[in-house]
């Protein structure tokens, strides 16, 4: 891996002869949790960059003042810029981080040349939003609303639980609040212009699954319904490179055939 300039420690860049495909995590993670589907990536010869979103793992925790769409889109179309070298990027994005990757597309097309969309939190509007996380369980309801939930929070992280990611409680509940639910996912998903795929597991919200069936959507965007839940990205990390692959954009060395995933 190389390193980039300290003041932009939130970049991981890791060399490959072919196109540049930049991961952007969820809520909770870091760039750390794309580590599967990295070296996978990396193996196919790609040049894989991950980015830590606004407030997670080594990016700057003070700026930001409420870490809404506009502060994390700016966080991470000025990483984009650094590492494009005047070329638009694959832009991979998985729940948060695909809900800020198709709002930086639609600022800024001229970045992103391709955009895959896993598990995003695809609602209608921001009531739809709040209600379906908050209805998931009475764990989840205690760890977002609960007035004791910090304590919810280092417990968590005393257990090991192996999504959490290093992150204020300032990033975590301003990108919950000012991003999540906004339940800006699907509307977004309409407007896009760049192409993309967007990728939801049978496993995970029913919801998610739901609103897509019933949206209309540009012809420039697929959509494939992986047999897993809301981490693809750990859980089967082939499928990202399946996706590429199929989409044409591998390295010549890479480049085979059709084929399918077992997931």
């Amino acid at each position: 891996m190389t390193s980039t300039d300290t003041r932009m420690s939130h970049i991981h860049d890791y060399p490959g002869d072919g196109p540049t495909v930049v991961l952007l995590h969820g809520l909770l993670a870091s760039a750390k949790y794309w580590g599967p589907v990295r070296r996978r990536l990396s193996s196919d010869g790609y040049r894989v960059v991950t980015i830590d979103l606004l407030g997670f793992g080594s990016a700057a925790k003070a700026p930001a003042t409420s870490y809404d769409y506009t502060e994390h889109v700016e966080h991470v179309r000025s990483a984009v810029e650094a590492v494009a070298e005047k070329e638009p990027v694959i832009l991979i994005g998985h729940s948060l981080g695909g809900l800020v990757s198709m709002k930086l597309a639609r600022r800024h097309p001229e970045l992103v040349s391709q955009l895959v969309i896993l598990n995003a939190p695809l609602y209608r509007d921001g009531d739809e939003a709040r209600s379906s996380i908050l209805d998931t369980s009475a764990l989840y309801r205690f760890l977002l609303t609960s007035k004791f939930r910090a304590a919810g929070w280092v417990t968590a992280r005393l257990l090991g639980f192996p999504v959490i990611g290093r992150h204020s409680a300032k990033a975590r509940e301003g990108a919950l609040e000012e991003v999540v639910f906004r339940g800006k996912g699907l509307s977004d998903l309409r407007k896009l212009e760049v192409p993309a795929v967007v990728v939801t597991g049978a496993q995970d919200r029913e919801i998610y699954l739901s609103n897509l069936n019933e949206a209309e959507l540009p012809d420039s965007i697929d959509v494939f319904v992986s047999q897993t839940g809301h981490h693809l990205p750990t859980q089967a990390p082939h499928y990202v490179s399946w996706i590429l692959n199929a989409l044409g954009v591998a390295p010549a060395s890479r480049a085979s055939g059709s084929w399918a995933p077992a997931a």
